[in-house]
């Protein structure tokens, strides 16, 4: 399993360049905006874990998205993940 700064490392994301502040109390969720693609990381609040209990990902521009994937792809030790984005 990955952690919150393995996937910060391999998605080169800056806290202070990309990060969204979440704005509830819970703190249950950290959300970036890196090159057109929504990254939203789900986090369990009832432990003091880096894991993040899913990583979501959006954006209306099918390249940015492939990019980022492309990017990811390239780390050994990606855990699986599922995407609506065909091989094309």
């Amino acid at each position: 399993m990955w952690s919150l700064s393995d996937y910060r490392r391999c998605m080169h994301l800056e806290e202070s360049e990309h990060e969204i502040e979440e704005g509830s109390e819970l703190n249950a969720w950290k959300i970036y905006v890196k090159d057109d693609v929504l990254i939203v990381f789900e986090l369990d609040v009832s432990e003091e874990t880096d894991d993040p209990l899913a990583v979501y990902l959006a954006s209306f521009q099918r390249a940015s998205m492939k990019n980022l994937l492309s990017e990811m792809g390239k780390a050994n030790n990606l855990p699986a993940f599922r995407t609506n984005l065909s091989a094309q």
